[in-house]
């Protein structure tokens, strides 16, 4: 979750690093499962 707020934040910063994050976390997600 605290990752997951890190894309946000850093959607807002920068578009490029928030969902690049939040593609990262995504994936790590679906992989663990």
């Amino acid at each position: 979750a605290h990752v997951e707020m890190m894309g946000l934040i850093g959607m807002g910063n920068n578009p490029m690093v928030g969902a690049t994050v939040a593609v990262a976390v995504a994936i790590e997600e679906s992989l663990s499962k």
